[in-house]
């Protein structure tokens, strides 16, 4: 009987240390088991914000770039070229004038070239007419209509020469710039004369009255009069095709102009 209950007692103690040793490797492999997938997960979440924060900084520099390429811009019109950006959308310059326009080409051309057709885009509007005649055919509405976020306006002061007075141009200058803000308020106007003649005598008066609207009105002026030769200088015949307007040399003048304010290096 001694021998029976000891052997069974060693029995008994037997399966209790079985039972444990098997209950203590089952409660380790779970917690094993546990502290990967937590891991992991924390991984993937750290992973997935890190990639988050270089996207939202990729994003910020791009915008930089483009709002220092148009650092001589208007406040307004980067102000506008930002938002487009952020929202995906294209920003458009319009250009509007007269029939004299080959200078547009190489502006477009850069533009595209630094701001991408993706953030930029632009359209010419011209026409061989008078600034009375535009208001009169609601030609203004077209312009309106084209919805551009910054529009460059030649007031067509040429075509006005000996036809229109200065005060009927900027009186019709003023429609079509109202007309441009009752569809489109947030739209930025900018100015600029036509090409300069030679020895001219009301012209350049013109041009100047057009500056000093432009400046009570708190416009932007783009004067590329200041990189031709003088009107008075004979030098400046280098430059145009008599009456018909500028030489290739002339419009390369005027477009790169234009180029180094639009596109700030």
């Amino acid at each position: 009987m001694k021998y029976l209950l000891t052997a069974l007692w060693a029995f008994i103690c037997i399966g209790i240390l079985a039972y444990s040793h098997i209950h203590w490797n089952q409660q380790t492999t779970a917690r094993a088991d546990d502290i990967p997938t937590t891991t992991l997960d924390q991984e993937s979440v750290s992973a997935e914000n890190e990639s988050n924060v270089l996207e939202e900084q990729s994003n910020d520099v791009n915008i930089d770039k483009y709002i220092m390429l148009a650092a001589n811009w208007p406040e307004t019109a980067k102000q506008s070229l930002k938002q487009a950006i952020e929202n995906k959308k294209p920003f458009k310059i319009l250009f509007v004038g007269s029939a004299v326009n080959q200078w547009e080409k190489q502006v477009t051309q850069s533009l595209s070239d630094s701001f991408s057709s993706e953030h930029v885009i632009t359209s010419t509007f011209s026409y061989d007419l008078t600034s009375k005649e535009i208001v009169d055919q609601g030609k203004q509405l077209e312009v309106a209509a084209e919805k551009a976020q910054l529009i460059v306006i030649e007031p067509f002061l040429l075509n006005d020469n000996g036809k229109v007075s200065i005060g009927n141009t900027l009186n019709n200058l003023t429609k079509m710039i109202e007309t441009v803000k009752a569809k489109n308020p947030e739209t930025t106007i900018i100015l600029q004369p036509s090409y300069p003649l030679y020895k001219a005598k009301h012209y350049p008066k013109q041009v100047t009255a057009l500056k000093a609207y432009a400046f009570e009105n708190q416009l932007t002026f783009l004067d590329h009069w200041t990189q031709w030769p003088a009107s008075n200088d004979p030098e400046l015949n280098n430059y145009l095709n008599g009456k018909s307007g500028p030489n290739e040399l002339g419009y390369q003048v005027w477009a790169q102009f234009l180029v180094e304010y639009f596109v700030n290096k």
